[in-house]
């Protein structure tokens, strides 16, 4: 996958709705059967409110599993396909890193890429005040196109990227819904403070992130550090947690080695791989 970095900033669509744990299913189902979200009966079809309807739709293109054209995405169909998916219920915590890989790495909801990425880079800890002034920079910077500022439209999309991921601190049970509060990946140290969470005890697993090394290299053989380090960023990966993963890598196939000596670093794959090649090597797996 390379990253359409000219892609149209979006900083709304949710209709200040998070993504719910079946919503993704409910809303693939619905556009494999032929739906469109303009429908008159899309309401009715699909058992939600109208708002709803527009935000099922955005995050099905957030996630990387609806095209411009509404239409289901090769990744989509491998994990939602009723009958041959490998995860349509979104059962696997993998499939969560999955999804939230592609979230990024699609960069249709701007905000993720620019929080998990660039804004990873410059702190750890942080809080909704200083998202918002590191947005507004990189606004002035001239690094989103076709957005007009609106102070209210980020600050929504600020508190969605917090109910996506930081574990509520309410006793309202539809504050736990949201598909990726289990990768726990920020954590709340107080009221308005958070931390991107090094500790998860949800790690991805060295398949997955494998796919992703595949995807961002667009398969290249050998795959610069500086790009390891991204998904490190991405997937709050300390740098010996990387470590570990390449050398599970290097266990699981001879064709994958990792040279750390003389300086260098360097990620090797000797062997062309279909994405879904290594996904199958995880879920086919799984199955047995």
């Amino acid at each position: 996958m390379e990253v359409n970095n000219n892609i149209r900033s979006t900083f709304s669509g949710h209709e200040t709705f998070h993504c719910k744990s079946l919503w993704l299913k409910k809303g693939y189902d619905f556009v494999k059967d032929g739906h469109s979200f303009n429908d008159e009966d899309a309401v009715v079809t699909l058992g939600v409110g109208k708002n709803m309807v527009s935000s099922i739709k955005y995050w099905l293109k957030a996630f990387g599993l609806i095209n411009q054209d509404n239409e289901t995405t090769p990744l989509a169909d491998y994990i939602f396909d009723t009958n041959n998916g490998c995860d349509p219920f979104v059962e696997d915590t993998q499939t969560l890193w999955l999804l939230h890989w592609n979230m990024i790495y699609t960069n249709y909801a701007t905000i993720y890429r620019q929080i998990f990425l660039n804004f990873h880079k410059e702190r750890k800890e942080f809080s909704k005040a200083n998202i918002f002034a590191f947005l507004r920079r990189k606004y002035l910077d001239k690094a989103f196109s076709g957005i007009v500022w609106n102070d209210n439209t980020i600050n929504r999309d600020i508190a969605m990227l917090i109910k996506m991921y930081v574990s509520p601190d309410t006793n309202v049970y539809e504050d736990y819904t949201s598909i990726l509060l289990d990768l726990n990946l920020i954590k709340r140290i107080n009221k308005d403070e958070y931390e991107f969470n090094y500790a998860t005890k949800t790690k991805i697993n060295p398949l997955i992130f494998f796919y992703a090394v595949h995807e961002l290299s667009c398969g290249s053989q050998v795959v610069e550090f500086e790009k390891m380090l991204e998904l490190a960023l991405v997937f709050c990966l300390s740098q010996n947690e990387l470590y570990d993963i390449f050398n599970q890598l290097t266990s699981i196939n001879s064709n994958i080695t990792f040279d750390n000596s003389a300086g260098e670093q360097l990620f090797a794959v000797k062997q062309d791989f279909d994405e879904f090649e290594i996904l199958n090597m995880y879920y086919k797996t799984k199955k047995r």
